[in-house]
């Protein structure tokens, strides 16, 4: 798992989107030397989703609300994903359809980053 914040960091994040960035450099070099092993390496790289991470803000509720319309206001898609489009995409590339790829990094965050 990555994030949309390896490629796109944010402030106070260098610890974080550090380790995101490592994630998709491993990704396309372990794909490569994987191959002739028959092991497919892909990454998932996730913006903002609506999980438990939002009460975690220490902020008064009118204030987290805030927070989170802000973050979906510079989301293309105007909304947050649901974790179930992650999972989605997880079976998709676990499955028999996706043998073929192996070294991409997928963006699924509503056009966030961009």
């Amino acid at each position: 798992m990555s994030s949309v914040g390896a490629q796109h960091p944010g402030v106070n994040l260098s610890l974080y989107t550090g380790a995101k960035a490592a994630v998709e450099n491993f990704t396309r070099v372990w794909a490569v030397e994987l191959a002739k092993d028959k092991v497919r390496v892909n990454a998932i790289a996730p913006g903002a989703f609506k999980t438990s991470i939002w009460n975690k803000t220490n902020l008064p509720e009118d204030e987290e609300r805030a927070h989170e319309q802000r973050i979906i206001d510079g989301i293309p898609a105007h909304r947050m994903g649901d974790p179930r489009e992650v999972a989605a995409l997880t079976a998709f590339l676990a499955s028999r359809d996706a043998a073929y790829i192996t070294g991409p990094i997928y963006d699924i965050n509503g056009g966030m980053g961009i």
